[in-house]
Parts: C-alpha cells; sequence; structure tokens
C-alpha cells in the first residue's frame, strides 16, 4: 500500500468513527484515492449524487485531517469514478486558475487577543454620555442591550422585527436577571426610556398565537428600539428655542436650519438659554421642525428638504463626542467578574472614552482629568452624591463602598504641573486618573503585559504603569468632556 493510499484509508477510518453508520456506509465507503498532484488530491466517488454531498458536507473536514497526517495543506476534488483523465486534467487546470475556495487557518499569538476578542465590540454614540447624566447608568445599560440586540433583526431587514430570545437582550445590559426583569417593569426606569426603547403592547395587554402543536402559546411582547438616540431634555430646549427665534428672524424655517448648520462648533447649540418652552421638549430635531411646520403662522409646510436638514442637524449633534466601543467581553465578563454596579460599569466606560487610543499610529493616551473632580464624576453617572464615587476610588473604605473594587480601574494620579495636592475633602478638586484600557485577565486580578509592554496591574488593585504623556486626538483638537468642556492634554 501506498503512501498516499494509507493516508486515506486513515481519513476513512477516522471518519467512520465520528460519521452515522449509514451516512458513511453510503457516501463515504468505496471512495478512492487516485494521486496528489500540486497539492490537490483527486478522490473518486461511486455517482454524481456522492461527490456532490461529499463536496458540500465534508470537504473541510477531510481538508483538516489530511493536515495532521500529511503535515501539509492539502486540497480534496471530488470526481465520478469513471470520468475520463481528460475530464479530470481539465477541471484541475480550471481549478487552479480560479480558486473558489481557500482554506484559512487563525493563528492567535497574543493569550489577550484569544481571550478578550477585541474586534468584538458594542458600538455606541457618545452623546450617551451626556444623556447618561439624565437618565442614570441603569437605564443606559439596558439602552445598550436592547439597542445590541435591535442590529440583529435590522441585518434581516424585517419591518415588522424578529423574535428574539430576552438573553440577547440581557447579555450586553450588564446586569444579573433578576435586575433585568426589575428594572424593565420600573415607571422610572420606562420613563427614562421614552424616546429609546418603547413597549407597544401594555402593560395589561396579552397576546397568543397558534404554535407548531396547534395550541395557544404567549406572543413575544414587542418593542421599538430607536437606533439613533433621543436629545437630551436640556439639549432639546436649547435646540428647540434657538430654532424658534431663528424662524422668527428669518420667516423660513429652511433658513434657520441652514443657520444652525453653518455654526462650527455644534456644542455651542447645547448652550442652555433663561428662556423656558411652553410645552416638554421634544426627542428629535425632526420632531420640533413638524411641531413648528404645523403651527398656523409658519409660512412653510413640511417637505423632504426640511426633513433631510432637520435630520442633518439631529445628525451633528448626536455624532459631536463620536462612538463609545465597548469590548463585548467588558460587558460579559469583567462587570460580573469584578462584581461592578452598573453605575462603575458606566464610569469605566466613559473614562475610557475620554481616554485616547489612535488606531492607525497604536498611540496611547490613558490620562484623563475631571476638572470639576469627584463631583463631576457623580453627574457622569447621574448621582448627586460625590461621596459615593469618592468611596469608589479609595481601597481602605471598605465599609463604605458598594460594588467592585474601582481602583482596580482608575488611579488617581498628581496633576501635571499642579503645585496643589488631592485633598479628599474637596469635591470639586480637578483630579487626574490613569485609566486601565485593557481587560484585567487572571482570576487575582492582575493583567499580563500588552503586547507593546505598556502596563501591568498588580493582584492587590495597585497599577505599575508605563509613564506616557498626553496625546491630542487624531486631528490635533482637544478631547471634550461629557458637558462639553475641554479635556486636560
Amino acid at each position: 500500500m501506498t503512501d498516499l493510499q494509507q493516508a486515506w484509508s486513515s481519513v476513512l477510518t477516522q471518519l467512520q468513527l465520528d460519521m452515522p453508520r449509514a451516512s458513511y456506509e453510503t457516501w463515504v465507503l468505496g471512495t478512492q484515492a487516485l494521486e496528489l498532484q500540486n497539492d490537490v488530491l483527486l478522490v473518486s466517488t461511486r455517482n454524481a449524487y456522492a461527490r456532490d454531498w461529499l463536496e458540500s458536507r465534508l470537504t473541510s473536514t477531510m481538508q483538516r485531517l489530511l493536515v495532521g497526517i500529511l503535515n501539509r495543506s492539502v486540497s480534496v476534488k471530488f470526481v465520478v469514478g469513471d470520468e475520463s483523465q481528460a475530464e479530470m486534467e481539465m477541471e484541475t487546470e480550471a481549478d487552479e486558475m480560479e480558486e473558489s475556495e481557500l482554506n484559512i487557518e487563525p493563528v492567535q499569538w497574543l493569550d489577550y487577543d484569544r481571550i478578550v476578542q477585541p474586534h468584538k465590540q458594542v458600538v455606541v454614540k457618545g452623546y450617551l454620555r451626556r444623556l447618561g447624566m439624565e437618565i442614570g447608568p441603569k437605564a443606559v445599560w439596558l439602552y445598550v442591550g436592547f439597542h445590541q440586540a435591535a442590529w440583529r433583526v435590522q441585518e434581516q431587514q424585517n419591518a415588522s422585527g424578529k423574535p428574539l430570545h430576552s438573553h440577547e437582550v440581557k447579555r450586553f445590559s450588564a446586569m444579573s436577571n433578576g435586575a433585568f426583569w426589575r428594572l424593565l417593569k420600573h415607571a422610572g426606569i420606562q420613563g427614562h426610556l421614552t424616546g429609546l426603547v418603547q413597549r407597544v403592547d401594555s402593560q395589561d395587554a396579552r397576546r397568543f398565537r397558534r404554535g407548531r402543536d396547534g395550541r395557544p402559546h404567549r406572543a413575544p411582547i414587542r418593542y421599538q428600539v430607536c437606533m439613533t438616540p433621543r436629545l437630551t431634555r436640556a439639549d432639546a430646549t436649547a435646540v428647540h428655542l434657538r430654532l424658534k427665534a431663528l424662524i422668527e428672524k428669518h420667516n423660513s424655517i429652511t433658513s434657520a436650519l441652514q443657520e444652525m448648520l453653518a455654526v462650527e462648533d455644534v456644542m455651542k447649540l447645547l448652550d442652555p438659554l433663561d428662556v423656558k418652552l411652553s410645552h416638554p421638549p421634544l426627542n428629535t430635531v425632526m420632531d420640533m421642525v413638524k411641531l413648528e411646520t404645523g403651527e398656523n403662522f409658519s409660512p412653510e409646510n413640511f417637505s423632504p428638504e426640511i426633513e433631510r436638514l432637520a435630520q442633518e442637524l439631529h445628525r451633528r449633534i448626536i455624532n459631536c463626542l463620536g462612538d463609545i466601543h465597548i469590548p463585548h467581553y467588558f460587558i460579559t465578563e469583567t462587570i460580573q467578574r469584578y462584581n461592578l454596579t452598573p453605575a462603575q460599569a458606566w464610569l469605566i466606560t466613559v473614562a475610557r472614552d475620554m481616554a485616547f487610543i489612535n488606531a492607525r499610529t497604536g498611540e496611547r493616551r490613558d490620562r484623563v482629568t475631571f476638572k470639576c473632580g469627584y463631583q463631576e464624576m457623580a453627574e457622569l453617572i447621574g448621582s448627586n452624591r460625590y461621596k459615593t464615587v469618592q468611596a469608589w476610588l479609595q481601597p481602605h473604605w471598605a465599609s463604605q463602598q458598594r460594588g467592585g473594587n474601582l481602583s482596580r480601574f482608575l488611579q488617581e494620579i498628581e496633576l501635571p504641573d499642579s503645585k496643589t495636592y488631592a485633598d479628599l475633602r474637596v469635591e470639586s478638586m480637578p483630579r487626574a486618573f490613569r485609566v486601565l484600557l485593557d481587560e484585567p485577565l487572571d482570576a487575582d486580578g492582575s493583567i499580563r503585559v500588552d503586547a507593546n509592554g505598556s502596563h501591568m496591574a498588580d493582584a492587590d488593585g495597585s497599577n505599575s504603569w508605563t509613564q506616557m504623556g498626553a496625546l491630542a486626538d487624531a486631528n490635533g483638537s482637544h478631547m471634550v468632556d461629557a458637558n462639553g468642556s475641554d479635556l486636560n492634554s
């Protein structure tokens, strides 16, 4: 028996162990290895049906087995046993000219990339930093979970939606099963989610559908998820008041929208005004324009051009703070492993977003400054109590802490070019922190060195870091914090 026949016999033996007996005897038994040329193995089959079946189901499996036997990559081609040699040669030449199938084997050199898989991320609008100050971290994480699940439905291009298991939403909501369902029914949380996630069915409604067994089953509860977040109440009020003033000035909604779009710094449109609206704030610029065109004194009707300008203005506002990239690993593993509360997890997410990583050059800025100290950090998570954040960052205040040890992720450092010291009694004193940008991996809380050797975290929560200077972002401008002011670069 030749080496080729021995190799093929080993493949058949392994397939016989792995496959059902009926499938093996019907399709695989009787195949023969004819020849191996240019790393292409020709295998004869009984008939065209067997050839098609093997090509669609076992090609990759046989190629993987042959790699282990022959110690090299081999492509498998199936031919009917009575086909002439000329036909086989013609097909082989055609395959060499156009390779329709590639055998790719991923190789991970870094344990961090293999475990964390940093390319798997949830991407939401950076405007959630401002929205989180209004609705709180619990509502933000619920929106993140629904938003991620909605992307799966959107891929199906099904206007009526698609039933999903609640686990798909809960998985990226950074909450336990009990907390998820409890908050989803909480009246306050439902109010915060207005304009973001809306339950279509009323709380008392009961919908049923007939299942495959012919019996009625409870139909899934329907939710509408806004893929683009709404404006905060304060921002919506400021934008609407400016829109009203410009409409009165130009006597034209189109001209008013064009003037607002011409503003270079869109954050100036969000500065609060002393005047108040006569009605509750609306969710989007499009809603504002529809309301204004519906007024009796409006000289214009709602048109596609006005809607386009309104959408462009809303998009500029929502995109003013870029995107937030949250690794799947952080949501599904790190938060639970380190017992982080929704508020702690959101503060870490915001701090990482305020830091800077240039994906093109690999440059990193892991130092962030909160100009108003603990008070600003508390406002970012929708809290008025700065001492809560203060306790999180002091490991020796264990009796006052709730949740995980935040000092593993944020380590306070001295402010650059500052002659003062961090006084724990001053809630609004500027404070700088070094942010852990990567995920801690080991069970004891330590983290392996990054690929560039940038930093390590110790098991006791203290950090030893490679000193890095602050960097400007890609276009050289300073970063802005959640309230729109410049960060210390």
